[in-house]
């Protein structure tokens, strides 16, 4: 059976030692900034099939 916690190294018997690393955080202005990409390149793709479609 599988053993989720031995998978992260969480387990009694690991051999080698975890390290923890530090992840960058995002703030909500990063975040909203990507989202806006995001939507704009979804956009753009959205018109660009819509006319193409059209035949314009």
């Amino acid at each position: 059976m599988f053993n989720f916690w031995n998978w992260f190294g969480s387990g009694g018997s690991s051999s080698t030692p975890t390290t923890t690393v530090a992840v960058p955080e995002i703030d909500a202005s990063t975040g909203l900034l990507a989202m806006a990409a995001v939507g704009a390149a979804l956009l753009f793709a959205w018109e660009r099939r819509r006319r193409l479609a059209s035949g314009k």
